[in-house]
């Protein structure tokens, strides 16, 4: 399963999609990572950088912190560079594969977006300066333009995560 979804990731970032440097992936696709709209019974799915994969960062991110799963490094060192170039005060709800903005609300930010980015950095010092500014976005509980229930949940679990509180539930033993 775990190769299955590394594979996946992997054949998801190609030039063809325009995301083989940033990876952002699609919200939907299939296993040999192409873009597939065709997911939801009778309706048309986005595949763009969006709130169904905008999580991405956060999970592997989490890999990497938790196993120090090398793939895992080298899929947020992409993700990473793309947002640190951005910024976190600029990050919007919303990209193009290829990393250009598109965002899904306008006027605020999105802690579903910045969190799980922020968290991606904590995998190289060299995104120090992002991760404290991603940190001290989120920290102000105001980032919901997503939702109040979707974002402030990834509020608290990115906050978690950044602050060395996001419990390992694989490291516990039964006792």
């Amino acid at each position: 399963m775990l190769q299955t979804s590394y594979d996946t990731l992997a054949k998801s970032l190609n030039s063809q999609n325009g995301n083989a440097d940033n990876g952002l992936v699609p919200a939907w696709c299939t296993s040999d990572g192409a873009p597939n709209p065709n997911v939801w019974m009778g309706k048309t799915a986005p595949t763009h950088y969006q709130y169904d994969s905008c999580r991405t960062p956060f999970r592997i991110g989490l890999d990497f912190c938790q196993n120090a799963e090398q793939r895992a490094q080298s899929y947020v060192a992409k993700t990473s560079q793309f947002f640190s170039n951005i910024g976190a005060k600029q990050m919007v709800d919303g990209y193009d594969l290829n990393g250009n903005p598109r965002p899904e609300f306008s006027g605020g930010q999105s802690a579903a977006f910045l969190g799980p980015a922020a968290v991606g950095a904590m995998s190289s010092a060299t995104y120090s300066t992002f991760l404290q500014d991603g940190y001290d976005s989120v920290a102000t509980l105001n980032l919901l333009i997503g939702g109040t229930y979707y974002d402030e949940s990834w509020t608290v679990i990115s906050l978690l995560m950044m602050s060395g509180n996001f419990l390992d539930y694989t490291a516990l033993t039964p006792s």
